[in-house]
Order: C-alpha cells, then sequence, then structure tokens
C-alpha cells in the first residue's frame, strides 16, 4: 500500500514522502476500510505539515514512522465491521466520501462509520472527494453570519468576504445569495473579480488593486452596517477592514494562508464592542448528530446545485505530491487540487 505521510515538519514540497507500508489492520467494529480513490489537497493539509498548528513554543517532534496525511476523501468500501454491518447503512463495495479520516492520503484508510457518506449517483468522484471540507465550512460560516446580525433585515447588516474567489467563500457566497443575505465580496485583481462575476452574477465583487476600492465598498454597503468579515488570509487587509466594522460587528477568520499576524488596535475591542471568532471545520465533528446531519445535506445540496463550485485545478497521482503540492499553492488557481489513485474515477457527464 502506498501512504504519504511527513517525517519533519518545513515546505510541504520536500518533506512529504511516499512510503510503501502493510495495509491497514481489519476494521473495528464501528469502522469501515475504505480503499480511496481522490483526495483534496487543502491548505489546512499543509499548514499541518508546515508545522503551523503548533501551539508557541511546542517543539515536540514528529513521531517515528512520520504521520500519515489527510482527512477528507472518496472511494469504495472493502470492508465494514461487525456493528457498521449489522446497522446496514454502509457495505463492502458502496462509494462514499468521507471527514474526518486519518491517512485519507493512502490508498486505504480506516474511518469510523458515523463520518462515512454513501455518494449519490449524481454526484460524480471529483465533487464527492470535495463533498466535506468546503461545504461544511461554508455552513458554519454562514451560521456565524447570523449570529453576527447579518440580515435582509432594515435593522441587520451586510458581510463582507475576503479572497471570494476561494473555494470555501464562493460557497459561502452562493448561500448568503440564495437566502437574501446582503454579501460583498473581495478579490485581489480584475481579472479574478470578472470571474467570479461570471460565477455568481448577483454577487457585488470588488478587486483591491484598485484605487478606489474602499469607495466602492462603501457604495455596495449602501448604507448598511457593516456587521461580519469573513477572512481565511490574515495580515494587512482584515485588520483594516476590521476598523471599518460598525459597533457590535465581528471578524470572522477560517484560516491563515499568509501566514501574516492580524494588527488590530486592542482598545478597538471594548470601546466599540468588536469581536473575532475563530471556525474551524477541525470542530466539526463534535457537533450534535441531528446538525451533521443537516450539514451533509446541505453539502449534497451544493454538489447538485451548484457544481461549478467544486472545481477541479488538476488531478496528480500520489507519486506527484510535490507538483500538486506546487499546483496548490499557485495564486490564482481556480479550483481543487486532486491526489487520485491509478483506477479510473467516476466523472461528470
Amino acid at each position: 500500500m502506498r501512504s504519504l505521510a511527513y517525517h519533519r515538519y518545513g515546505n510541504p514540497e520536500q518533506v512529504l514522502q511516499l512510503d510503501h507500508v502493510n495495509d491497514p489492520p481489519a476494521p473495528g467494529p464501528d469502522d469501515v476500510l475504505v480503499r480511496v480513490l481522490s483526495r483534496p489537497v487543502h491548505p489546512g493539509d499543509l499548514l499541518g505539515v508546515a508545522g503551523r498548528y503548533r501551539a508557541p513554543g511546542d517543539t515536540v517532534a514528529v513521531p517515528v514512522g512520520g504521520v500519515r496525511v489527510g482527512f477528507e476523501g472518496m472511494g469504495t468500501i472493502a470492508a465494514v465491521g461487525s456493528a457498521v454491518q449489522a446497522a446496514g447503512r454502509l457495505a463492502p463495495g458502496m462509494r462514499v466520501a468521507f471527514f474526518p479520516g486519518r491517512g485519507a492520503w493512502s490508498e486505504r484508510a480506516i474511518v469510523a462509520a458515523e463520518f462515512v457518506t454513501p455518494l449519490p449517483e449524481d454526484v460524480p468522484d471529483e465533487r464527492g472527494a470535495q463533498l466535506h471540507v468546503n461545504p461544511l465550512t461554508a455552513q458554519m460560516l454562514l451560521r456565524a453570519a447570523y449570529q453576527a446580525d447579518v440580515g435582509p433585515g432594515e435593522t441587520q447588516g451586510a458581510m463582507v468576504l475576503t479572497a471570494a474567489g476561494s473555494s470555501v467563500a464562493k460557497m459561502l457566497a452562493a448561500l448568503a445569495l440564495e437566502e437574501g443575505l446582503p454579501v460583498i465580496g473581495l478579490v485581489r485583481g480584475s481579472a479574478g473579480a470578472a470571474e467570479l462575476a461570471r460565477l455568481l452574477p448577483t454577487l457585488p465583487v470588488i478587486a483591491t488593486d484598485t484605487p478606489d476600492w474602499r469607495e466602492r465598498l462603501e457604495r455596495a454597503l449602501e448604507g448598511r452596517p457593516l456587521r461580519a468579515v469573513f477572512d481565511a488570509i490574515g495580515g494587512a487587509l482584515p485588520s483594516e477592514l476590521f476598523l471599518r466594522l460598525a459597533s457590535g460587528g465581528t471578524l470572522v477568520t477560517y484560516g491563515d494562508m499568509s501566514g501574516e499576524p492580524l494588527s488590530i488596535p486592542a482598545l478597538m475591542l471594548p470601546m466599540r464592542d468588536l469581536h473575532i471568532e475563530g471556525v474551524s471545520v477541525g470542530r466539526w465533528a463534535g457537533l450534535p448528530p441531528s446538525q451533521r446531519q443537516q450539514d451533509l445535506q446541505g453539502a449534497l445540496y451544493l454538489a447538485r446545485r451548484h457544481p461549478a463550485l467544486f472545481e477541479v485545478a488538476g488531478s496528480y497521482d500520489l507519486a506527484e505530491v510535490a507538483e500538486a503540492v506546487r499546483h496548490a499553492g499557485q495564486a490564482g488557481k481556480r479550483g481543487t487540487v486532486l491526489l487520485t489513485s491509478n483506477e479510473g474515477t467516476r466523472t461528470a457527464t
């Protein structure tokens, strides 16, 4: 069995290694063994490999034998545990997606059955491989928008998305627009703005490389208070937007793609009752089962209703991980990079 792992922290292009390891053991009573066919390359995966999820001062070395990479993927069930077999929901041969599951960047992965989703016939493999992390994150962010008092009512406010061309931001924008929420997208350049306007024609999009982008943002708000800013980049832009929030507003962070810190005057929090909150799909598994089931239905809805939001930027074999990582990090990349196995996958028709 082939499996990607890292044996030290650093540049993912250099430290990810393709190992040949033994097949995983038989699944436990509540587990499923998945033969993985496709896995996305998420920014969060690469941040972990780079060691950027470590707490300050944490110098613990990577365990001997390395750490298997990846939490999301799709494939077919190879075997199920005794309790899973008795329940009858999952069976060998079924096409499924899963999250969270450790070692998704392997040819075989053991996953708890409660985190395995059967894939309907009308959801092709490339969408199935992306079914969880991005759509679930978007729905968690949408709930954060409501909590920040974003809404269509006269007394409610608007929301702004930085890096609005990213996969999660596009899904969040699509959901917000469908629910009538006032949302504005910010992108770095005019080309990205044009592409996003084509995909979501009712979304106001502003390129921050234009000198008057701040004035254009103010006009796009149409007098509404700015209640929430959603950011996965970090650095100067969300720091500036934080200061433009209305009193009681919230900066919601869900990533750190730039590696640059926020710079926020501390007094703004108590003086204007501003808030900073974090949303992570890593906490999704701890939500109540009813909420998780609702989110999964929402993910399937996105996959069926908005297939363009699941665009694939490129597909690479496991052995081509360095090329895949480079592609995933390219500025202006459209879509998600997938790592696939050597077997054919079901594509969109």
